[in-house]
């Protein structure tokens, strides 16, 4: 089978990251892969895009090519009728989470009544009926393999800085800068300083990514109300836990999707806490690993997505 990935280079958008995982996954199963973007990829005369399956995203797929031999997975699929009824299917790919009103998405339901494909993936087979083309819902996942996983991590000696690597935003409803600002500040009483990386200015190469991740003295998944709210499931907590860290989220929805022993609590302060009092706690450290090394890797992830085919 052959695969193209369409969409936004690495490291130039943080859903580029999703597709480097896609990657990964997709050629450890033993498919041929490619990557091309609106800005750069063949002509039609030089590559043979028939029976091929794209992976892309609805704001960034206004060239690619749309064949009727062909099957399309679009997270944010802004645009669905430019694929229906002139593709072979159309997989929309939504954010696994319970509600949302953003990106051409509005919804309220619960995750836990559609068809589990594998974790991290779900279908609505009702409204995939209505619609006419499949309704997924997809979790994002940690960028390693299952092999890549190594349980040594958890021996690795922390420093005395709070690395944040992520967005921060000062206001609107996703604003998050206050619950940086409240750790941190937490930090600094026991000597502990707070560093950012600004992943849209500054990118980092995924081994230096996940170095400083395995260094931060604490290495939390701060959700704001909004994410909170939706139960928004990005990559941080599941990244954080395959590195040998550990588990730790102010999100009880997202602590319950990641694993049974994800340690939450919604007070910062107690958040901190908890940190404190298991961050040396190395056995269980190194069981949330293995439960994400079987939950939680972009193999769950394709593996669920490919069931739809």
């Amino acid at each position: 089978m052959k695969c193209i990935l369409w969409g936004y280079p690495l490291h130039s958008d943080t859903y580029s990251y999703v597709h480097e995982g896609f990657k990964k996954a997709l050629e450890r199963a033993g498919y041929e892969v490619y990557w091309f973007h609106d800005g750069e990829y063949p002509d039609s005369t030089d590559f043979d895009y028939e029976d091929s399956v794209f992976f892309t995203e609805g704001y960034a797929d206004k060239n690619i090519p749309v064949l009727a031999s062909c099957v399309y997975y679009v997270h944010v699929c802004v645009n669905p009728e430019k694929y229906v009824g002139s593709v072979k299917k159309l997989i929309d790919m939504r954010y696994h989470q319970d509600k949302m009103d953003k990106d051409n998405y509005e919804f309220d339901h619960d995750l836990s009544d559609f068809e589990e494909l594998d974790t991290g993936v779900c279908v609505d087979r009702v409204m995939s009926k209505e619609r006419g083309y499949d309704i997924s819902y997809l979790a994002w996942a940690t960028d390693l393999l299952p092999e890549e996983f190594d349980e040594d991590w958890v021996n690795i000696e922390r420093e005395n800085i709070y690395y944040f690597i992520g967005s921060i935003s000062g206001d609107g409803r996703f604003k998050n800068a206050h619950l940086i600002q409240e750790f941190g500040s937490l930090c600094a009483k026991i000597g502990v300083k707070t560093g950012w990386s600004n992943p849209w200015t500054n990118p980092l190469d995924g081994a230096v990514m996940r170095d400083l991740m395995q260094k931060s003295f604490l290495n939390p998944d701060l959700r704001n109300d909004t994410h909170k709210r939706w139960g928004t499931k990005t990559c941080r907590v599941f990244k954080s836990m395959s590195y040998g860290h550990l588990g730790l989220t102010n999100s009880p929805k997202l602590a319950k999707f990641a694993g049974p022993e994800v340690l939450c609590a919604e007070s910062i302060g107690d958040l901190f806490e908890l940190g404190l009092q298991n961050k040396d706690n190395k056995d269980l450290i190194r069981r949330q690993m293995m439960y994400t090394k079987d939950h939680h890797t972009y193999v769950n992830r394709i593996n669920g997505l490919l069931r739809l085919l």
